[in-house]
């Protein structure tokens, strides 16, 4: 009997409520912070940006502030203690999702090359190119490996040094032999 009316009590000074209302922030927080990293661009149109106005950031808040704030009130808190405790809870826990975000966006590599970023590169043929035809060759940019397809007006042998002379398209090229590069897997000289 205690347990029953120690929960009509709680009911009737609005804490039990209150926790409930904190659970449910948590709960549709974390939903949207499932959402927002499962489903990363389908809110864009919603989202603020990387910055703390983040649509991570916020749903982190609102996950980890409405679950502090609920087991703060279970654990007999009064609901503006809890609040309170579920702010300070939120507000570090957005911080992390922020700066989490940001280096995981920082990390993502970007070795994407231009067209006249090719143009003079060496690489080396890793298919022969006939006579007015098409072969293959490898080129390193940004420390990255990119084969292309190549052509040439004059047959090349595989495994000669090249120099690209003309991008055709963002996956072929223009080669001619490098006169004065070193073959492609020759072991680098020392003056």
């Amino acid at each position: 009997m205690d347990g029953i009316m120690n929960w009509l009590d709680r009911l009737v000074d609005g804490s039990l409520v209150a926790g409930g209302v904190f659970l449910i922030i948590g709960i549709v927080g974390g939903l949207l912070l499932l959402v927002s990293l499962v489903l990363d661009g389908i809110f864009d149109a919603f989202d603020f940006g990387d910055g703390p106005l983040s649509l991570t950031t916020i749903a982190a808040f609102a996950a980890i502030f409405g679950f502090t704030a609920f087991a703060s009130v279970g654990a007999g808190m009064s609901t503006s203690i809890a609040a309170v405790l579920g702010a300070l809870a939120g507000l570090i826990g957005a911080a992390a999702a922020w700066w989490l975000s940001r280096f995981i966006r920082s990390a993502e590599s970007n070795t994407s090359v231009s067209g006249d970023e090719l143009v003079g590169s060496i690489g080396a043929v890793v298919l022969a190119i006939p006579e007015n035809g098409l072969g293959e060759v490898a080129v390193t940019r940004h420390g990255e490996r990119i084969s292309l397809a190549a052509s040439a007006d004059t047959a090349i042998a595989r495994g000669t040094a090249v120099r690209v002379v003309q991008t055709i398209t963002s996956t072929s090229v223009r080669v001619e032999p490098a006169a004065s590069a070193p073959p492609a897997d020759a072991p680098p000289t020392t003056p």
